[in-house]
C-alpha cells in the first residue's frame, strides 16, 4: 500500500475515530474524579474565598482547572487503553475491516492510524507530566487548596533525621524557597561505641558551595573518648553534609511532583538516597511521550482478539479488558519500586511498556497466523497419516 493511502479518508477516519474515544473516556473519567474531589474540597474553597475576600467562581474555576491537568495527566494512559479498544469494537460493528479488506487494505493502515494517534497523544502526555503538572501541582500550594496544600506546605515542619556514613542530624526543616534548618542537633561519630562530638544550634543556613551548611548560636560538646564532654559556646560553625538546599526546600516530596530544574538537581546528586526516587521520575518523563501510545496499541489489540469471524465474542471482552487493565496497574507498581531504589530508576519505568508492547505484538502476529499452534496442521502435512504395506 502507497503512502497516500495511510494519510487518505480512511486513514483519516480511524485517526479521528480513536481520537473521539479517548476523548470520551477521558471525559468520563475526569468528570467522575471532580465529582469526588469537589465533595472533598468545595466546603474548603468557598471558606478560603471568604477569608481572602475573593470571587468563589473564580477560585472555584481555578482551582479546577488545576486539578484537571494533574487528573488528566494521571488517567490519560487509561483512556488511552480504554478508548483504543472501544474504538476498534466500534469500527468491527460497522464492519468497517470487511469494507477495507475488499478495498484492497491491509493491516499497515491501520498501524499507521495507530502509530499518528500515538504521537498526538504521546506529545500531550509529555508536555503534561514534564511541565504542566508540576506547574499546577505548586499553584494549588500557593492557593493553599486541595490535598497537594496539606501535604507540600510551606512552612516550619518535623523535627526530621537526615544521617551519612558517620553523622546524624535532627532538625526542624523550614521548607521554602530559602530553606533552613532550626533546632539543630548534629551526633557525630554515629558509627563508633562512643560519639566524638554532639553539637546544637539554632539554625543552619546554606553556605558558599552546594553541601556547606553554616551553623549559628552553637554549642559544641566535645572530649576525649571515654571523657566527659564539656561545651564550647561558638558563634557559628561551618559543617559540609551531603544535603542540598534543594532536598530541604522540596523534603517529603516525591520526584514526580517535583518542577524539572530541582528535579535534576536533586537526580544528579547520588550521595542521598533520593536520588533514586528523583531519577526514576526523569525516566517516567522521558517516556512519558511513549505511555499512552503503547497502551492504545494493546487496547486496540486486544480489541481485535475479541473478534471472532465477523461478530464478537462477548465472553472474550472480560478477560481480555482485564488483561490490559492489569498490564496498565503494573506500570505504577515498577515505578514505585524504582522510587524506592529496589529496581534500576531506568529499568522500572521501561520494563512495563517494554512488556506491554511486546504482549501486543505477540498478540498481532497470533491475530495474522504468523505464530506456530501445535494444534494446526501445517500446510504440507498429508491430512491421513500414510501406512507402510
Amino acid at each position: 500500500m502507497n503512502l497516500r493511502a495511510h494519510i487518505g479518508t480512511a486513514a483519516r477516519q480511524i485517526i479521528l475515530l480513536h481520537l473521539r474515544m479517548i476523548g470520551f473516556v477521558m471525559f468520563v473519567l475526569l468528570t467522575v474524579a471532580i465529582a469526588i474531589d469537589l465533595t472533598n474540597n468545595l466546603e474548603d474553597v468557598r471558606r478560603h474565598a471568604e477569608q481572602a475576600g475573593a470571587p468563589f467562581v473564580p477560585l472555584l474555576a481555578k482551582y479546577l482547572g488545576y486539578r484537571a491537568i494533574d487528573i488528566v495527566t494521571r488517567l490519560l494512559p487509561m483512556a488511552s487503553l480504554a478508548g483504543a479498544f472501544l474504538a476498534e469494537l466500534l469500527r468491527h460493528q460497522r464492519m468497517e475491516n470487511v469494507i477495507l479488506s475488499a478495498a484492497g487494505a491491509g493491516p499497515s493502515l491501520v498501524y499507521g492510524a495507530l502509530l499518528t494517534v500515538a504521537l498526538l497523544i504521546g506529545s500531550v502526555q509529555a508536555s503534561l507530566e514534564g511541565w504542566l503538572r508540576p506547574t499546577a501541582i505548586w499553584a494549588q500550594v500557593d492557593l493553599d487548596l486541595g490535598s497537594y496544600a496539606g501535604r507540600f506546605r510551606r512552612g516550619l515542619i518535623g523535627p526530621e533525621w537526615f544521617t551519612d556514613e558517620t553523622r546524624a542530624i535532627r532538625a526542624k526543616v523550614m521548607r521554602s524557597d530559602v530553606p533552613e534548618l532550626r533546632d539543630v542537633m548534629v551526633f557525630d561519630g554515629i558509627e563508633q561505641e562512643t560519639l566524638n562530638s554532639i553539637v546544637f544550634a539554632e539554625t543552619a543556613v546554606p553556605g558558599d558551595t552546594p553541601t556547606a551548611w553554616i551553623l549559628r548560636d552553637v554549642v559544641l560538646w566535645k572530649g576525649e573518648p571515654g571523657a566527659v564532654m564539656q561545651p564550647e559556646q561558638l558563634e557559628s560553625l561551618e559543617m559540609v553534609f551531603p544535603l542540598l538546599p534543594t532536598h530541604l526546600q522540596y523534603h517529603g516530596v516525591l520526584g514526580f511532583y517535583l518542577p524539572s530544574a530541582p528535579l535534576r538537581e536533586i537526580a544528579d546528586f547520588r550521595e542521598r538516597a533520593q536520588w533514586a526516587d528523583a531519577e526514576t521520575a526523569v525516566a517516567r518523563r522521558y517516556l512519558a511521550f511513549l505511555l499512552p501510545g503503547v497502551f492504545a496499541f494493546l487496547g486496540a489489540t486486544l480489541s481485535q482478539a475479541a473478534r471472532s469471524g465477523r461478530f464478537i465474542s462477548w465472553w472474550r471482552l472480560l478477560p481480555l479488558g482485564t488483561t490490559g487493565y492489569v498490564t496498565l496497574v503494573s506500570v505504577k507498581s515498577f515505578w514505585a519500586l524504582g522510587e524506592f531504589g529496589v529496581l534500576a530508576p531506568w529499568f522500572s519505568a521501561g520494563a512495563p511498556l517494554v512488556f506491554a508492547f511486546l504482549l501486543a505484538c505477540l498478540i498481532q502476529l497470533a491475530l495474522m497466523g504468523r505464530l506456530y499452534s501445535p494444534h494446526r496442521r501445517r500446510a504440507y502435512e498429508p491430512l491421513v497419516e500414510e501406512k507402510e504395506y
